[in-house]
């Protein structure tokens, strides 16, 4: 298996004092690109991983805000979105075999909402965001670009 890497809100006072979530009031949103481009050969095949990069410690994603963009790709091919932790926990298998693009996971819909934490094991690590290649190799020179919205103040 072959890894390939991609280019403050507070409460009123309470007992016990509580934090409001930033993606439920006034959080600026921020924003993290990366853009991977499949080499002409040796492109990821079916159980490897594209790292797109890693979103700071107590970051929460804006599901609807956020989206996997794609050029046209091999017949089968699909991409999650995830992290060391849970590997579809951002956008479950989705096929990337022709052009588009698709919105990540929607915590109003039922998906999962979460806050990023630290952590030095990576195999709890939820910060670093990653791709798993299912179904079918990812085509030569398909570019995908990952756009995520998130809050962290």
């Amino acid at each position: 298996m072959a890894n390939f890497n991609a280019d403050n809100a507070a409460a009123k006072a309470s007992t016990p004092p509580t934090r409001v979530k930033v993606n439920k009031q006034h959080g600026r949103i921020r924003w993290f690109e990366s853009t991977y481009t499949a080499p002409a050969s040796g492109t990821p095949q079916i159980a490897d991983t594209i790292t797109w990069g890693d979103l700071p410690v107590g970051a929460r994603v804006i599901g609807p805000l956020s989206s996997l963009n794609y050029s046209a790709g091999t017949a089968s091919s699909t991409l999650n979105v995830g992290d060391a932790a849970s590997a579809a926990r951002h956008l479950a298998a989705t096929s990337v075999a022709s052009a588009g693009n698709t919105a990540l996971a929607n915590p109003s819909n039922g998906a999962a909402s979460f806050e990023t934490s630290d952590s030095s094991d990576a195999a709890t690590n939820n910060c670093r965001l990653i791709s798993t290649v299912a179904g079918a190799a990812i085509a030569a020179n398909q570019v995908i670009t990952l756009r995520v919205a998130y809050v962290l103040d």
